[in-house]
């Protein structure tokens, strides 16, 4: 058990190490590629590339929640031919979903937009195929309890599509571009048959719809979800241009909230890496140890949030203009409100954990709708009075109903404390003051990197953080996913 924990540790810090090369790649993206093709060019390869999206999402009905969910269960059973029938039957819903999606991609652009090369399309269809079927391989990885090889799967993507796609628009423009997307996402579809090569067998890819019909039941919900949610993370710019007719408010709030998402992104990913050391401590019975781990949990992931909040009171004024330009400084207010989200996020986060685990995916899904109505509802008077802001301050409300209403439901099902969440958050506010003192960007980097020590300092001498954690931490990862020794969250070195 403790060798388990120890890669879940592992993995979750490479996780976060492999978020910081994702954004680097976005920031690497998003200064070269718009400016290479164009503003035409560019806006069409955005339109098909966005479409493509959506038909990824309703190609995956739920497939990650079931295989981190089932998966570890079956690892204990020690019956690699169970996983494989699984894992096989799964496979075969997820080809037939693929290629349909991928027919059905590609005849509705090619109606759609008549203009716009059949070629194209075609290598974007193919593009949506690999990349639908790539998803259940590295949903398995997780469920193996080897998130970092998970998290890879957006780190290929990222860097190869960058690599590839630059010399291909050279070469043959839109159709050079979209064959670089089809062949980024086909290494990635090959990187994930190499990494699950133990667990595949051709005698065990059928189409047993009868087997898995309990599985793809329980992940509906959660594919229901996941539509709820990227309704809410995509309708703010339409909220914003429904109520306000100045474009730039639709501007501000875009960058604004695709800059928040870069880091609400992470938790998920980091919480996600979790779910087969809690589901593993649930089947045998160590309901402590599940509480212990779920509570630290909720610390860390307040600890980071509140990094970046106060990263934004202080550095936001500095790094907003240097990195987007000194026409989007008001977007470092915009981040501010979304920025205390994040706070609340680390609650949905876990609570969203626990819903795998204990298979209560209806309480995600009434959470998720609660957040899309109360966005919807506050969202249109706080756009008339603030503008682009008060979508942002939208945004943070609902986040904190769906923080608040998820935790309430799960703690029905499990009991575990919000004391130490409470508290990470609570000694920062202690620090607030220092907000006064902005002035120069030298001089806030210097107030921030004093916040930084200070509050550190506090979080241990109130023994919020330990020494053991640290050490244990530092452990897991020089030993590279072997177990410490002598250490552990089952003999009460966290606490």
């Amino acid at each position: 058990m403790i060798h388990e924990a120890h890669a879940t540790v592992r993995n979750a810090g490479l996780l976060l190490g492999q978020r910081s090369l994702y954004i680097a790649g976005g920031f690497l993206f998003a200064a070269m590629v718009p400016r290479l093709m164009g503003p035409d060019l560019y806006g069409r390869y955005a339109l098909i590339t966005s479409l493509s999206l959506w038909f990824i999402l309703f190609s995956d009905p739920g497939m990650t929640q079931v295989m981190i969910r089932y998966v570890p269960e079956m690892r204990l059973q020690e019956n690699r031919e169970s996983l494989k029938k699984f894992f096989g039957s799964l496979l075969a819903v997820t080809l037939v979903s693929s290629t349909l999606v991928a027919i059905f991609y590609f005849l509705l652009t090619r109606l759609w937009f008549p203009d716009l090369d059949g070629l194209l399309l075609a290598a974007m269809a193919g593009a949506v195929f690999a990349r639908a079927l790539a998803q259940p391989f590295f949903s398995f990885l997780l469920g193996l309890n080897e998130a970092a090889r998970w998290g890879m799967n957006e780190i290929i993507r990222r860097w190869l599509s960058l690599i590839l796609l630059l010399p291909g628009f050279y070469l043959a423009g839109l159709r050079g571009a979209t064959t670089a997307v089809f062949l980024t996402e086909l290494g990635i579809l090959v990187t994930g048959i190499w990494w699950n090569r133990p667990y595949l067998s051709r005698s065990f890819i059928r189409f047993d719809l009868p087997s898995v019909t309990p599985y793809m039941r329980f992940g509906l919900i959660f594919f229901m979800t996941s539509l709820v949610a990227a309704a809410f993370q995509r309708s703010g710019e339409v909220l914003v241009r429904s109520v306000h007719a100045d474009y730039i408010q639709v501007a501000y709030f875009g960058l604004a909230y695709n800059v928040y998402l870069a880091a609400a992104a992470t938790i998920p990913q980091v919480t996600m890496a979790f779910v087969p050391l809690v589901t593993t401590l649930r089947t045998r019975g160590e309901t402590k140890a599940l509480r212990e781990w779920i509570e630290q949990l909720l610390k860390w992931l307040a600890l980071g949030g509140v990094l970046i909040l106060f990263g934004t009171i202080l550095l936001g004024n500095d790094l907003v203009p240097l990195v987007l330009g000194g026409a989007y400084r008001k977007v470092a207010i915009h981040l501010l409100p979304l920025a205390i989200s994040l706070l609340f996020q680390a609650l949905s986060g876990v609570a969203s954990v626990l819903t795998i685990v204990f298979n209560r995916p209806e309480m995600g899904l009434r959470a998720s709708a609660i957040r899309l109505i109360v966005f919807w509802i506050l969202g249109i008077p706080f756009i008339i009075w603030w503008g682009s802001l008060g979508a942002c301050f939208a945004v943070l409300v609902a986040s904190g109903f769906h923080a608040g209403y998820f935790t309430w439901c799960m703690r029905q099902v499990v009991s575990y404390s919000l004391r130490r969440w409470v508290l990470a958050i609570g000694l920062a506010l202690l620090f607030l003051p220092i907000g006064w003192l902005r002035s120069s960007w030298f001089v806030n980097a210097a107030l921030y990197a004093i916040f930084v020590a200070g509050y550190v300092s506090t979080l241990f001498f109130l023994r919020v953080i330990t020494r053991a954690e640290m050490l244990l931490a530092w452990r897991v990862f020089r030993q590279r996913g072997k177990p410490a020794q002598g250490t552990g969250v089952e003999k009460g070195d966290q606490k």
